[in-house]
């Protein structure tokens, strides 16, 4: 990711709409296709496992399967406003000593960074230029499952996407929605040996979950 690309999550992804979306989240659950994928992912056995969320946001995916029996999480986040509301969310629900946290790129931080049984990207995979990078450097992480939600290929969303990047070009800010090409994002992880076993589309994003095949 590049800097410039960075310093906009940061400032996009600020402490005020960090604790609106957790209003959201406590008034309505997670969001449809963050349900899908905990759906999933419970649905292959989560207990005493460990998780490694990145762009974790306010936490949802880590909070909802440490309630489901996993053992730790990871969150890692670029932007600090939504590690703080998280942090503080995980305090009120006494989860925060099962979880640690992480401020930077994931692909910067990654050596630092243990594997975990299950690795989650929740609309994160579309805030990031270098698809290579994150995707391949993430699956290397995952032991078991890896699961993510990202923009469907179709003109639709291609259009929304360039339409709301020229937005934000004429408004002079450098934050970009890119647009990976599923089969691309497929590909590299099957390079790390994870099948998809479960896919499910919305109308703007796919849910899907991989998992790691048995040698």
């Amino acid at each position: 990711m590049s800097r410039c690309q960075c310093e906009e999550i940061e400032s996009l992804f600020d402490k005020d709409l960090a604790e609106d979306e957790l209003s959201k989240v406590r008034r309505r659950g997670p969001a449809r296709t963050t349900r899908w994928l905990l759906e999933a992912i419970r649905a292959r056995g989560v207990t005493g496992g460990t998780l490694l969320d990145i762009g974790g946001g306010v936490g949802t995916i880590q909070h909802q399967l440490l309630s489901s029996g996993l053992a730790t999480a990871v969150h890692v986040d670029a932007a600090s406003g939504y590690l703080k509301v998280a942090q503080k969310e995980a305090r009120r629900l006494k989860l925060d000593s099962r979880i640690t946290f992480h401020h930077g790129n994931f692909v910067d931080l990654a050596p630092g960074i243990e594997p975990a049984d299950i690795v989650t990207l929740d609309r994160v995979i579309c805030c990031y230029d270098d698809v290579q990078g994150l995707v391949s450097t993430s699956a290397a992480k995952a032991r078991r499952l890896y699961g993510a939600v990202y923009p469907r290929d179709t003109w639709w969303t291609n259009l929304g996407a360039w339409l709301l990047n020229s937005w934000r070009r004429m408004r002079k800010d450098n934050f970009r929605i890119f647009h990976h090409p599923t089969r691309q994002v497929e590909s590299l992880l099957a390079e790390h040996g994870l099948k998809r076993t479960f896919h499910r589309r919305g109308f703007y994003w796919q849910v899907a979950l991989f998992e790691k095949e048995r040698a």
